[in-house]
């Protein structure tokens, strides 16, 4: 199966990367599904909902602290080294992710698309025009208010509620039909309508090579080259492969 994918990168043209909440777990951010899932122990209408952060902002930013704090620290694993390496070999390489945690930024990749926004910032909720990076001096004191306007803070992710930005998903989704090589990485393709992007690749005739440890809807295809294992063994492993074709 390796083999197959290095194939395929080497042949691809106008690849793209689709990642989800298991390329995170590796470098040990909690992921909100599963056993061990955020969602376990707490409502998401609630603690993450324009709603419940107009209703109870306090409650909602003591949930988002703590989430912050469990992120700090917490840094790019090798599959991440090996995708921007990666893009550093093709050229162009748009990555489309589910994860709001930034650490596909972080470990230097560009054009990156945050379907589902970013934990990094936090804005307005009325939109004044401020911003700033989301940090242990913003979370002092809570809930966070704007300094310009005096309105709560929100942090940058879509909340329970919203559309996703118009502007990121149409693209996501341009790509999905233009390309004709995706790399779906850690994700269960069950959170719509982000999981449509990687269907709407195959519907155009793109191979897939799905990187992650269980089945998913996409395995099975003619056009998907499943390989079980984590992102960040196989990541590094597919280079190498490309390495010894140089």
């Amino acid at each position: 199966m390796i083999d197959r994918a290095r194939e395929l990168v080497e042949k691809s043209v106008r690849p793209v990367v689709f990642t989800g909440a298991g390329m995170s777990r590796e470098s040990g951010m909690r992921t909100f599904r599963g056993e061990d899932g955020l969602w376990k122990d707490f409502d998401p209408e609630k603690l993450s909902s324009i709603r419940g952060l107009v209703e109870d902002p306090g409650t909602v930013w003591e949930w988002y602290r703590m989430r912050f704090m469990k992120t700090e620290g917490v840094k790019p694993h090798r599959g991440y080294i090996a995708l921007t390496a990666l893009q550093s070999r093709k050229g162009s390489l748009p990555v489309v992710t589910q994860n709001v945690d930034g650490l596909h930024r972080e470990s230097g990749q560009r054009d990156v698309l945050e379907i589902h926004g970013s934990m990094r910032s936090a804005s307005c909720i009325r939109k004044c025009g401020f911003t700033r990076e989301l940090d242990r001096e913003l979370v002092q004191s809570l809930p966070p208010l704007c300094p310009e306007c005096g309105a709560v803070l929100r942090p940058d992710i879509v909340l329970f509620g919203e559309p996703l930005p118009h502007e990121l998903i149409s693209r996501a989704y341009s790509l999905a039909e233009e390309c004709d090589l995706m790399i779906v990485v850690g994700t269960s393709v069950q959170v719509w309508p982000a999981a449509g992007v990687p269907f709407t690749a195959i519907e155009n005739g793109a191979y897939i090579i799905e990187i992650n440890p269980d089945p998913s809807e996409l395995s099975g295809s003619d056009r998907v080259i499943s390989i079980r294992g984590k992102a960040g063994e196989v990541l590094p492993l597919l280079m190498e492969k490309l390495q010894e074709n140089l």
